[in-house]
């Protein structure tokens, strides 16, 4: 693609894609630079774009995960593995082993969530992101973000008891015979 198809063909999405980024982003300068970045990121994948079957669609997809790029580097994690560390060291050692067992059951049980409910959950209780920037992120409705993440944690909180009434359930026996 030379410099004048891209400038026929890309350059006019910048101005269909401004909205779409200022809604995510929420801020004007931002939303100016990372029209810019996307150009250029554009520019470099421009051979891509030409065997694209959907370049529109390409084209909103790379902007919509470039917005979601930023306000990731923006907003700190809620969950931090230095703040996990730091509630872990308050414990003694065998509550803390607990703890970091229990927490790794839950991260393990998140990934196995089905994808609307692992990328709510994450982005609301592991990124810390409001409901508006999610529904920004992700075209849902508020109230359905609501509604997901509500059976998102109940699943998680059904599979978190799963485990340990198992662990218990193999421990009684041995009790009762002791």
């Amino acid at each position: 693609m030379t410099a004048e198809e891209f400038n026929i063909q890309i350059i006019p999405y910048s101005r269909k894609l401004y909205p779409l980024i200022k809604s995510i982003l929420k801020d004007e300068e931002e939303s100016r630079d990372a029209i810019q970045d996307l150009m250029l990121k554009l520019w470099s994948k421009r051979n891509e774009l030409e065997k694209c079957s959907n370049q529109q669609a390409y084209i909103i997809t790379m902007a919509k995960n470039y917005c979601f790029d930023v306000l990731k580097k923006k907003k700190p994690e809620r969950i931090s593995q230095e703040n996990e560390n730091k509630v872990l060291s308050l414990q003694s050692n065998e509550k803390r082993s607990e703890a970091q067992e229990r927490l790794e059951h839950v991260h393990k049980i998140i990934e196995k969530l089905p994808g609307k409910y692992k990328e709510v959950i994450k982005l609301r209780d592991i990124n810390g992101f409001s409901f508006d920037e999610i529904k920004a992120m992700t075209d849902f409705e508020v109230p359905y973000i609501r509604v997901i993440l509500s059976r998102a944690r109940q699943r998680v909180k059904s599979e978190l008891l799963k485990i340990y009434d198992y662990e218990r359930g193999t421990e009684q026996p041995v009790r009762q015979v002791l």
